[in-house]
């Protein structure tokens, strides 16, 4: 059993916490899943394994996928950290948005919280410099 969340296993909880506050319901299909993250519906199958096995998830065949506690609290501070991440590189350094999204994707999963907390307080007191 896997004990540890691995980037891609992240992304995909990042993913489903996306797609239900997008659809403001508590299920996610996997072809969804599958059609967002350009994976097979296979390859969506095994994360989606894994993450029942550590609790992250609940899932029955051909049901939706349901966010537990764990999963829904993970997948929230991914996609904080990943809009963090993503406009810092692009209201900062103006780097190309498809550029910064993938960009921010990989950076994401390798920084501390309390540099993630850091890169948010300079991002907020140089939104507000560059408004006055």
């Amino acid at each position: 059993m896997i004990d540890k969340l691995t980037p891609i296993l992240e992304n995909y909880l990042e993913t489903i916490y996306n797609l239900e506050i997008k659809s403001d319901s508590e299920g996610v299909r996997i072809t969804d899943v599958a059609e967002l993250t350009s994976r097979s519906k296979a390859s969506v199958n095994i994360a989606i394994k894994s993450l029942v096995k550590m609790g992250h998830i609940n899932h029955e065949r051909y049901g939706d996928i349901i966010l537990t506690e764990s999963g829904r609290a993970i997948g929230k501070d991914i996609a904080h950290r990943h809009a963090i991440f993503y406009n810092f590189l692009v209201k900062v350094l103006k780097v190309d948005e498809t550029i910064a999204d993938t960009e921010a994707c990989q950076i994401e999963h390798s920084m501390s919280t309390d540099t993630v907390l850091k890169f948010k307080d300079f991002l907020c007191k140089y939104c507000r410099e560059i408004e006055e």
